[in-house]
């Protein structure tokens, strides 16, 4: 590609749902969480009101915030796990990837802390749905010490921080103030990528491999696929849920 099919093909070409690649990761993966955060604010306000005893989405939120993080921590590093798959290269690594993008783009206080960021709150809830705690000890000291994480969303303007006492450090974090700095910080990389063709082509290079990507279907999937279509059989369209 020249510079400018890459910059068109980034900020301009519109094939991929309807808008460029670079304002859909603004309105579509930053905007589902930005969606689920005006909710959230809804729920705390009526939450008094409606004596309902609801989660706040302090969870889900982070998940989300991980999500679009490895995303576009993918695209920044030019490489993706479909882009392994399809070229044989070194296995994908989502943690190095998010570790360079933050270092790069986030404050000071989380470039000092992305293995424990990513490992605690993403690799913990995605696969516990409750984030990851460590133990550590000092040369010094013969006790364990812990570290784990909290997460809070009943005030958007308390910064998030860490507290320790004898045995426990807790990064206390507000998922407000995290979605702010990951939105940012993501802003910050889009600027970057108008003027670095390295970028660019990192970028096109990653998101074409998403973009492409198939995944041949296994012998199970290849049977659920035979039922789909006798379901269809010479209809174009029917519903998923039955008649």
């Amino acid at each position: 590609m020249t510079t400018d099919e890459k910059r068109r093909y980034i900020f301009e070409d519109t094939s991929f749902e309807g808008r460029p690649r670079s304002k859909w990761i603004i309105d579509c993966l930053l905007g589902d969480i930005q969606t689920f955060f005006d909710g959230i604010e809804i729920f705390i306000k009526n939450k008094e009101k409606s004596g309902k005893r609801e989660g706040g989405g302090n969870l889900s939120v982070p998940i989300l915030i991980s999500t679009a993080l490895e995303f576009v921590a993918a695209l920044y590093t030019g490489k993706t796990k479909y882009q392994s798959k399809k070229e044989g290269e070194k296995k994908y690594n989502a943690t190095d990837n998010v570790r360079t993008f933050i270092k790069d783009f986030f404050p000071k206080e989380y470039k000092n802390i992305p293995f424990l960021l990513w490992d605690g709150v993403r690799n913990g809830l995605v696969h516990s749905f409750y984030p990851k705690s460590f133990s550590f000890q000092r040369s010094s000291q013969r006790s364990e010490r812990y570290i784990q994480f909290q997460f809070y969303v009943e005030d958007k303007n308390i910064s998030s921080h860490f507290k320790k006492d004898k045995d426990t450090i807790c990064i206390c974090i507000n998922v407000f103030e995290l979605y702010r700095v990951v939105k940012k910080a993501i802003e910050d990389y889009l600027d970057k990528l108008k003027h670095d063709e390295t970028l660019q082509d990192r970028f096109k290079k990653a998101w074409s491999s998403v973009e492409d990507y198939r995944d041949k279907a296994d012998s199970n999937q290849l049977d659920e696929i035979k039922k789909l279509l006798d379901y269809l059989d010479s209809n174009s369209a029917r519903p998923i849920l039955g008649e």
